[in-house]
């Protein structure tokens, strides 16, 4: 493909994801055409992922980043590449464990308007009636099946009580509670954890959550590539070092 036709191809695909050629962000000498050729794309083009799938790397960047005018657009960009309305709630939910409620609460505020001005009405779930000790179980279930033996290693250890009265809680209420949530499985909260520790540089988390991608259907590319996705949103120094954390520990998996 000739760089007029990708920069067509990445002109296409931004204004999918709801961004005009008129929008005034645009309007600096060759901006636009910079941003079209590599960003959507080199980058946004890639089809490593589904294209649903590859919408929950640039919402999870996206809530971290609290970059409101772009979230609204990937929302309805979401919605029409087939990502359902849940989905799209459970990706910021989700994130809440790595990037805080503050963002969280910012980028399901963006959606909830995006729903109003589509007719999008979703029901409230039932209530939770199981009991801590069921969470509890639950938790380590899922931890087990996510993790397998090395569920139990660094700060999870309960050996460790410093680190453990904090992370029981995330046992209960992260794999007991969230993890388990309807809207997203398990292979797609992995791409939403492995995008939100690539955002947020939490570099041993998103090298064991890497390693446990590969126990819920993730290739080894498409691993890497809910890294690369975040590009766009988080600049290419943070998708680096992610992907270079990645790869070492698939590498470890081979050796």
């Amino acid at each position: 493909m000739d760089r007029n036709a990708s920069r067509d191809a990445g002109a296409a695909q931004r204004r999918a994801l709801g961004q005009p050629d008129t929008d005034p962000a645009l309007q600096a000498p060759g901006y636009r055409a910079y941003v079209d050729e590599y960003f959507h794309n080199d980058i946004g083009g890639r089809d490593i992922l589904a294209k649903a799938d590859r919408m929950i790397p640039a919402l999870t960047a996206l809530c971290f980043r609290g970059a409101g005018k772009a979230t609204e657009r990937m929302v309805g960009a979401a919605l029409d590449a087939g990502l359902e309305p849940r989905a799209i709630l459970e990706v910021f939910i989700q994130s809440a464990l790595y990037s805080g409620l503050p963002r969280t609460e910012e980028a399901l505020e963006i959606a909830g308007r995006v729903f109003v001005a589509r007719g999008i009405d979703l029901p409230e779930d039932p209530l939770d009636a199981r009991s801590v000790e069921q969470m509890d179980a639950d938790g380590n279930a899922v931890m087990e099946k996510l993790h397998g033996p090395r569920q139990a290693g660094g700060y999870a250890s309960p050996d460790n009580p410093v680190t453990f009265s904090l992370y029981q809680g995330a046992i209960r209420h992260g794999y007991g509670q969230l993890w388990v949530r309807p809207g997203l499985d398990l292979r797609q909260r992995m791409i939403c954890a492995i995008a939100g520790f690539t955002s947020a540089s939490l570099h041993d988390s998103l090298r064991k959550f890497a390693v446990s991608a590969l126990n819920q259907g993730l290739s080894k590319e498409q691993v890497a590539e809910a890294a690369i996705q975040t590009a766009p949103w988080n600049g290419l120094p943070i998708a680096l070092t992610g992907l270079t954390v990645i790869s070492d520990a698939l590498a470890a998996v081979d050796g």
